[in-house]
């Protein structure tokens, strides 16, 4: 019979999730991850991140992946953390956070006793590419589609239904949907489930699994081999979100945020990569280092994401000061922003994390409006200039000219055209919309002209000719 197998990596070596019915500070984990916790993230991700798909698609695929999987796990260990959470009777409750530790990048495989169709797993691959993290949001993770499973490592298979009570030595009690697969009862929420009185899902079962001890593990080798991302992705959590007109300033306190946290963990340093400039202070060119973009992914005409992306790519320090971002603050003299919660999302190559700025595309339109770079000659007409700014740019960027750029009407003039903490607003650019139309599908993302690298003259792709 033919099986499915799911690659699920840690880039951060971590794995924080507790077990249903337990308390978190109990101190257990739940290793294996479940698979009713994997189906249950799986859609999610088509809810919020693949609603072009196919409902009676995914479905399908869902219930052939609802008989209990075998997993083949890395060599692990306990890790904890402990810190003291604000409580207005006591004046501070202890908690604590364990997790399950292993070499970053160290690969979980789940494999399933399903034959899927070339539809279903096609769809299977799109969600794996798009699930950001599993567990609680610490854990950040990669999932693929194995098409060769890796027979080495520490197996771990399902032995037999529990009933009520825990497991034996040697053996681990993980939750499973039961067969048929019943969606509402994988879409139950926990608050949901204590105002009923159930204990458990009543769509789940819980399943024996033999879980070996691992061997000891051996320090992590010094010398692994670091791949760069270059995209790092929050959504914004605000009660009164800013309008799409205020990209540029959510951009500029993005940046001073990143800056910041930068130099707390780390004696003051500045990045080269997310400060835009070397060592002597001087701007970097070629515009692989960080671009600011904030953006209106469900087109309400509200900022709800951010992303900064850098097509040179992070280093390991970069990216341990972008994940530990939680909140944008703003300023007394900033109008068209208050401060604001991040929830990290996902981060690694912009294709996988940020498609709809991405493409690739024939037609790409602003998002917000294009400054010129440059001030036009005199005498010289202003679509003239704009053309032959728009051109320039794409060059600098390795992009193609387009077959036409259309002048777009509409209020461009009144979205935010200078960077708050820095320039006068007086010093607002004069600046408009476009619509670029190229030969053939370009990938961006396409950031273009003056504060570029703050949001302004953001385009994005047009995916429906």
């Amino acid at each position: 019979m033919m099986s499915t197998t799911l690659g699920i990596s840690f880039p951060w070596g971590r794995y924080h999730a507790t077990p249903w019915g337990r308390n978190a500070n109990e101190g257990v984990i739940e290793w294996p991850p479940s698979p009713w916790r994997i189906l249950r993230a799986l859609y999610a991700t088509w809810r919020w991140r693949a609603p072009d798909l196919d409902e009676a698609l995914i479905l399908a695929l869902l219930s052939k992946l609802a008989d209990a999987p075998s997993f083949v796990l890395p060599p692990w260990g306990e890790g904890q953390t402990r810190h003291y959470m604000p409580d207005i009777a006591h004046g501070k409750d202890k908690a604590f956070d364990t997790f399950a530790v292993f070499e970053p990048g160290a690969q979980v495989q789940a494999t399933w006793p399903a034959d899927l169709g070339s539809s279903e797993r096609d769809a299977l691959v799109e969600l794996s590419a798009r699930l950001p993290y599993l567990g609680r949001a610490e854990s950040v993770c990669e999932v693929h589609v194995v098409d060769a499973p890796d027979v080495g490592g520490i197996e771990c298979v399902p032995v037999g239904d529990l009933a009520v009570r825990e497991a034996d030595d040697g053996r681990v009690r993980v939750l499973v949907p039961r067969v048929p697969l019943d969606t509402e009862a994988l879409l139950v929420r926990t608050v949901d489930m204590r105002d009923q009185g159930l204990l458990e899902p009543p769509g789940a079962r819980w399943v024996e699994y033999e879980r070996p001890d691992p061997p000891p593990r051996r320090r992590p080798s010094p010398a692994r081999r670091w791949v760069a991302p270059t995209a790092v992705r929050w959504a914004l959590a605000t009660p009164a979100r800013p309008s799409k007109r205020a990209a540029v300033t959510v951009a500029d306190c993005l940046r001073r945020a990143c800056m910041a946290q930068y130099g707390r963990l780390f004696d003051g340093a500045v990045s080269t990569v997310l400060a835009g400039k070397d060592k002597s202070g001087a701007p970097l060119s070629g515009h692989r280092h960080a671009h600011y973009l904030a953006f209106d992914e469900d087109r309400d005409g509200l900022l709800d994401h951010v992303i900064v992306w850098a097509p040179g790519g992070f280093s390991e320090r970069d990216m341990q000061a972008l994940g530990w971002l939680e909140r944008l603050v703003g300023f007394a003299f900033i109008s068209d922003f208050r401060p604001a919660r991040l929830g990290l999302e996902g981060f690694g190559d912009a294709a996988v994390i940020a498609r709809n700025l991405v493409g690739p595309s024939r037609r790409w339109r602003s998002h917000t409006p294009f400054a010129p770079p440059r001030h036009a000659k005199r005498g010289t007409p202003w679509e003239v200039h704009i053309d032959v700014q728009i051109r320039e740019e794409l060059t600098r960027r390795g992009l193609p000219e387009p077959e036409e750029i259309v002048l777009l009407r509409g209020d461009w003039l009144s979205y935010r055209r200078n960077r708050p903490t820095r320039e006068p607003l007086e010093a607002a650019r004069r600046a408009v919309g476009l619509e670029l139309r190229f030969a053939e599908p370009v990938t961006g993302p396409m950031a273009l002209g003056a504060l570029s690298h703050f949001g302004l003259g953001l385009f994005l792709p047009i995916f429906h000719e």
